[in-house]
């Protein structure tokens, strides 16, 4: 969704308040800016954190199904020995091999 923490991603809600303690969207973007410089949002960031809360009532990113896009240290171990051990096997094969698209 967006990189943040869900400590954070409740830190906006608490930001926009509730009560008579209402902030904008953009005064929460500015805040939370201040305060995590490295770690910008936007003020769209703001209105789907706000939003799938509401919707949803958490807000906790749910793993989407499907292969992972990222290989972990493990995967790309096996497939750096995997090229060691037969530097002349194809790419294709080396990807069917280790469970990873060859265009990984």
């Amino acid at each position: 969704m967006d990189g943040l923490s869900d400590t954070q991603r409740i830190e906006i809600l608490i930001l926009l308040g509730c009560g008579d303690k209402i902030r904008t969207q953009k005064q929460v973007c500015e805040i939370f800016n201040t305060k995590y410089p490295d770690s910008r949002i936007s003020q769209s960031t703001v209105s789907r954190i706000e939003n799938k809360f509401r919707e949803l009532g958490n807000v906790t990113n749910i793993p989407k199904s499907g292969r992972k896009r990222i290989l972990d240290d493990e995967q790309k171990l096996d497939i750096l020995l995997d090229i060691q051990d037969n530097p002349h096997k194809p790419t294709r094969q080396v990807a069917a091999d280790n469970d990873v698209s060859n265009t990984t």
